[in-house]
């Protein structure tokens, strides 16, 4: 371990900076340049991110930081994780936040045929549709929309869906409000699967991008996959946007397969909006709303890791791509312990 490696959070050991003190809990994840803990103060549990000042070639804290803060300070700003306090020391940049639950990808995952009900992706497209339309709100495009940005709240939150992880993000705004000029090209930004075609085309995105990418998300939730599901994003990412090019025309009913006859109406609406125009959000929801009366779907129904909590400790311990089986293993191993806390698995794993 190198010197600055010894000067990092380590668990059993307490954080103290800027008058506060955390108990570093556990690691629930590390990447090259960042990693996430929980941590407790006072009782309180708390996820504490931190990204090294030396080594990091984006500096994704910082982002998160200001969105997150930006949003907090709105009375609009239910599914956003609260950012506690954040700083820096000389080796690590810190952020202590909300707490929240396993992320809507490794949820789904944890779901037998890795499918949600029906009656729950409608519910779950409302709410993550209502989170974009605050962020775009507040001035920031997302740029990376996918389930995994996603996660439900814990306790008596569990049916709350929360947005974070702003690493992609960028103002389409500036300081006074106004729209910022379209760009003449950009880099293919987001995560290939739900990139929107703009990004295939490598051109600037707009809110509309945000909306292409959500549509994605949501059906992978209704449906289980994506037409393009099997395709490696690394050396296929030009027959994925092929794909999405064909999914306008005959391809339709490929995308849609198991979708209410609604969505085909908000790919439609989607695909109308402008670069700098505001996106009918309401519309979008009403055509939700709309499938949901229907197919008589309340919207007070439980969710299912609300009926049954087995799925959230499945999900906590289930790998990025769902390794089913070895979570499967993982979570008879923590059953069998004798100091098994409901708690202590309701827990993200990718903040």
């Amino acid at each position: 371990m190198s010197d600055r490696e010894a000067l990092l959070p380590v668990v059993g050991k307490y954080v103290e900076h800027r008058k506060r003190r955390f108990y570093v809990h556990s690691k629930i994840y590390q990447g090259p340049f960042s990693e996430v803990y929980i941590v407790t103060e006072g009782g309180q549990r708390y996820a504490m991110k931190t990204e090294k000042v030396h080594g990091a070639t984006r500096r994704i804290l910082k982002l998160d930081v200001l969105v997150l803060s930006q949003i907090n300070r709105n009375e609009a700003s239910e599914g956003f994780p609260h950012v506690i306090i954040a700083g820096r020391t000389p080796f690590y940049k810190y952020c202590v936040m909300q707490l929240v639950g396993p992320d809507l990808g490794r949820l789904r995952r944890a779901l037998p045929n890795k499918r949600l009900s029906l009656a729950s992706a409608l519910r779950i497209s409302i709410q993550t549709l209502n989170r974009l339309e605050t962020l775009h709100d507040n001035g920031w495009l997302c740029r990376d929309v996918k389930a995994n940005n996603y996660a439900v709240g814990r306790g008596k939150n569990a049916s709350i869906i929360y947005m974070f992880d702003f690493g992609f993000a960028r103002r389409y705004v500036d300081e006074n409000g106004n729209l910022l000029e379209q760009g003449r090209s950009s880099d293919l930004v987001g995560t290939i699967l739900y990139a929107p075609l703009s990004a295939h085309n490598f051109t600037e995105q707009c809110r509309r991008d945000d909306l292409e990418s959500w549509l994605y998300m949501t059906i992978e939730t209704i449906s289980g996959s994506l037409p393009w599901s099997s395709l490696n994003p690394k050396t296929e990412y030009m027959l994925i946007g092929e794909w999405k090019r064909f999914a306008r025309y005959s391809g339709r009913w490929e995308l849609f397969r198991g979708c209410p006859k609604e969505f085909d109406e908000i790919l439609k609406s989607i695909d109308g909006i402008g670069f700098n125009t505001r996106p009918d959000y309401r519309l979008i929801r009403t055509y939700i709303e709309d499938a949901m009366t229907r197919l008589k779907i309340s919207c007070s129904e439980p969710f299912e890791w609300e009926q049954d909590r087995l799925i959230l400790r499945k999900a906590s311990v289930m790998g990025d791509r769902g390794e089913s089986d070895l979570a499967t293993s993982k979570l008879q191993k923590l059953e069998a312990a004798a100091a098994f806390n409901d708690e202590e698995y309701n827990i993200d794993t990718t903040l």
